[in-house]
């Protein structure tokens, strides 16, 4: 009997270490964000709806975040290179022809984010619940 508890509680533990770093690997989580972006001179309100697979894209590494990117900034738009992930932050460098070039880092913490580019504008937001 005592082996049987002492294996289910070896297996608890286990099972608790394997799951608990999958889930503190989550750089953002799926759910309606609301937030704003500055140029310095301007701020606008943002909001958006991210879906559990573009979720799962953005926790993921640099071929699925460049994939979701892509669908978000089509290439016709915006050239996108040297994206990178570094734990919670993404940064990237999107080539946007009369636009120019700008880097972008954002720094994810599960429901909240802030992300500043190579010319000052900056963008905060934060998951306020599932998408409306």
């Amino acid at each position: 009997m005592k082996t049987h508890r002492r294996a289910a509680a070896l297996s608890a533990c286990v099972l608790a270490c394997i799951a608990l770093p999958a889930i503190a690997a989550d750089r953002v989580h799926a759910g309606q964000w609301v937030g704003s972006w500055t140029d310095g001179k301007t701020t606008r309100p943002t909001s958006s709806c991210m879906s559990q697979s573009d979720a799962d894209a953005m926790n993921g590494d640099a071929k699925s975040i460049r994939a979701y990117l892509e669908k978000t900034i089509p290439p016709s738009i915006c050239q996108l290179t040297d994206i990178k992930v570094d734990g919670s932050k993404v940064s990237y460098t999107a080539i946007c022809g009369a636009a120019g070039v700008r880097s972008n880092t954002t720094t994810y913490h599960g429901d909240s984010m802030e992300s500043i580019d190579s010319k000052g504008a900056k963008s905060q937001g934060k998951r306020v619940g599932a998408c409306t």
